[in-house]
């Protein structure tokens, strides 16, 4: 196998995604604008790789701080970093990004908009596509400057390209790397299958005294309550009412598909899922309001959400309560300083001409 892949950063995603398709036989090449993330693995170009599923020595063929010297030549590029890191991403990848290439974002909460948006800014006329997942591939957590450990692959990736008049000729080159993605009508429609802005919210704000307090607690396990998980299957089905106010279909990955292995339909995780990542005990970290549970999901994600519900006269109270909460505990309006389709543009376009731009881009 000789694709040439991409992966951009050197977090919990960047290391598991290099490390995983380097081990089937991808040809990786990892980049950060922080050399001290890969100050270990550019001793060796090799990461290894722990977990229930997976183990082995990965080998990396380039590790670099030099955007131009991962994405020449290649089929696609993986961006499975924070979702407000994507502007300055978008920055790196000017001037060196080619005619005909993919960036994938895992998730995205509305980032291939924002990016390509970014690009044109700029002055970039590539033909380009970019895609965007609801959830990273992998549970995922980065053990050492050398080690990732992997739970779990995710078995479902439904991805929203931007412009939607690329869809195929996208999905077709993400689905050579990743087999379990399935397109989505739209960008849009994939902005609004992120898990983390449903999941991590209601963990943050509800489990605030716990998470202030300076003992180990794992917001997973201990912080996942009856009551929190009620909370948290209310928000998504605001979520999926704002997609279907839209006029999105069906399979909006309920969570409770996922939280639930009972029930018929896998979700985006395959059904053992939730078991391993209880048992893995990884997810014992230091969470407070800087975390990217709060950076990311909240001021990205739930307040694109709510934004999105303004838009298409969609009532989400408990979003909209969760969304105050989180701003009195963080000290922040989310809805003025986050991601919203006001920041990027688009809230006072009318649905037909939203839509157009979805499909055809600028």
């Amino acid at each position: 196998m000789d694709k040439k892949v991409a992966v951009l950063g050197g977090g919990n995603g960047a290391f598991a995604m290099a490390s995983d398709l380097a081990l089937q036989g991808f040809e990786i090449r990892m980049w950060s604008k922080y050399p001290d993330e890969f100050r270990e693995i550019k001793k060796t170009h090799m990461i290894k790789v722990s977990g229930p599923l997976i183990q082995g020595e990965a080998k990396i063929s380039v590790v670099t701080d030099r955007i131009e010297e991962a994405i020449r030549g290649a089929d696609l590029i993986c961006s499975p970093i924070p979702a407000f890191t994507q502007t300055s991403v978008a920055e790196s990848l000017l001037p060196h990004i080619e005619d005909g290439q993919v960036i994938f974002l895992s998730p995205g909460t509305f980032g291939s908009y924002l990016m390509s948006k970014r690009l044109r800014e700029m002055g970039c006329r590539k033909d380009i596509a970019i895609g965007e997942t609801g959830t990273l591939p992998f549970l995922t957590r980065k053990m050492s400057p050398v080690e990732s450990r992997i739970v779990v692959r995710a078995c479902n990736l439904p991805t929203g390209v931007f412009p939607a008049r690329k869809t195929e000729e996208a999905i077709e080159k993400i689905r050579a790397v990743f087999p379990s993605v399935h397109p989505v009508e739209d960008a849009l429609s994939g902005a609004l299958m992120n898990a983390g802005p449903v999941i991590h919210p209601p963990l943050i704000v509800l489990n605030t005294g716990p998470i202030e307090n300076p003992a180990p607690y794992d917001i997973h396990n201990e912080g996942t309550t009856p009551g929190i998980r009620k909370i948290i299957s209310l928000l998504d089905e605001e979520r999926i009412a704002v997609r279907e106010a839209f006029g999105y279909k069906p399979n909006h990955y309920p969570l409770e598909d996922y939280y639930d292995e009972t029930r018929p339909n896998e979700w985006m995780y395959p059904r053992i899922s939730k078991k391993l990542l209880m048992e893995s005990r990884l997810w014992y970290e230091k969470i407070d309001y800087k975390h990217r549970y709060a950076t990311e999901d909240i001021a990205c994600g739930l307040a694109f959400l709510n934004s999105a519900a303004d838009y298409i006269g969609a009532a989400i109270p408990v979003a909209r309560s969760l969304l105050c909460l989180a701003g009195g505990g963080a000290g922040v309006d989310f809805m003025k300083t986050g991601r919203t389709l006001q920041s990027v543009g688009l809230s006072h376009l009318p649905i037909e001409e939203l839509r157009e731009r979805l499909r055809e881009g600028f």
